[in-house]
């Protein structure tokens, strides 16, 4: 009798965490398509005009962003201007300004 109720129990808790586990497999799914999702979003908006809105703002804060200890880049603007290099949708003038002012650095290239 204990054995067979033993025998139960763990059955259950393994059915429970089983269904648990189950549920944060779907949550983390869902997390990343809707990631993924907004990603393409983003890239449809940008290639509009070629990340250019994205890099003026970045240039407008030229000195704050080269000086030593200085701010970050703000996380809207660094990750739309990352997502325009590694996607290859930036314009060549917005690229070789980036380049003259040394605010390429701030941006790791992904080949």
């Amino acid at each position: 009798m204990r054995k067979t109720l033993l025998l139960c129990i763990c059955v259950a808790a393994a059915g429970y965490f089983g269904w648990v586990q189950f549920g944060a497999y779907q949550q983390r799914q869902r997390a990343r398509d809707l990631a993924d999702i907004d990603r393409e979003r983003r890239v449809a908006l940008l290639e509009i005009d070629g990340c250019q809105a994205k890099v003026d703002l970045l240039l407008s804060m030229t000195d704050r962003l080269l000086k030593a200890g200085g701010m970050l880049v703000p996380l809207d603007i660094g990750r739309d201007i990352e997502l325009c290099l590694a996607r290859g949708i930036m314009s060549t003038s917005g690229l070789a300004e980036m380049e003259r002012t040394k605010l390429i650095r701030l941006f790791p290239v992904n080949d």
